[in-house]
């Protein structure tokens, strides 16, 4: 996934953002300020939802970057290049250049992710808590409890053992570190993220039949990145790994 155009360097790391970055903006600005805030607070001028809703979309893509810019950095620390970040409509993508060269090395990269994720979010949940019992801004209450919940969500979702997704990479480092096998950890981590792909086909083609068309759609295209981003990813490490070992 290559950027559209560039933001320049996050401690030291390229960032870009990819065009379709603007779908993900559009969506979270209308499901929030048509829907969320405006069932919250009814009857506020409607630039105020519009505002809302913008500022809090800008505060989660800065969330999706700070989950990112931890992975690259604690690949760095470990002796992993970092070609650059890319935001995109599904969230952000760490581009590495290479792969870890342990287990231990391969769980801290992918364990920083969530649980910045999950600090994120319950630094949100703190400020929702203290604005709401100290200040009459209810948008704000409203936005800062919006972002805690999704940076909860992306720490979980994340974390689920299967590939791509950063516990894919804490299952294929425990694999690897109980096998001594990064090969059969990377196959291990593979067929468990086209498991959960498939399983999210099904889940929104079934959405769709029942008439819940947006999210069983949602759901289908997550799927299939998911298989397709696992399928990649076995190949590339598969390759790296074998390369690795020859004399």
């Amino acid at each position: 996934m290559r950027a559209t155009f560039s933001l320049g360097r996050v401690a030291g790391v390229r960032v870009g953002v990819h065009w379709s970055v603007l779908v993900i903006f559009v969506l979270i600005m209308v499901g929030l300020a048509g829907g969320v805030f405006r069932q919250a607070h009814p009857d506020l001028p409607s630039w105020q939802y519009w505002l809302a809703s913008g500022v809090t979309a800008v505060l989660f893509l800065l969330s999706l970057l700070a989950h990112e810019v931890s992975h690259a950095l604690v690949a760095r620390r470990n002796g992993v290049s970092v070609e650059g970040i890319t935001l995109w409509l599904l969230g952000g993508l760490a581009r590495l250049r290479s792969e870890a060269a342990t287990p231990g090395a391969e769980l801290r990269i992918a364990g920083v992710g969530p649980l910045v994720s999950l600090l994120l979010g319950g630094l949100f949940a703190l400020a929702a808590g203290l604005l709401a019992a100290y200040s009459e801004a209810g948008l704000v209450v409203a936005s800062s409890a919006w972002l805690a919940g999704i940076n909860i969500l992306l720490a979980v979702f994340n974390a689920l053992p299967a590939a791509p997704l950063d516990g894919g990479r804490l299952l294929r480092a425990a694999v690897w570190w109980k096998t001594g096998s990064p090969l059969r950890a990377t196959a291990v981590a593979t067929a468990a993220g086209r498991f959960l792909g498939w399983a999210l086909v099904a889940v929104g083609l079934y959405l769709v039949l029942v008439g819940a068309v947006f999210s069983g759609i949602w759901l289908v295209v997550i799927g299939w990145f998911v298989i397709a981003m696992a399928t990649w990813r076995a190949a590339r490490q598969s390759c790296v790994t074998r390369w690795a070992a020859s004399p």
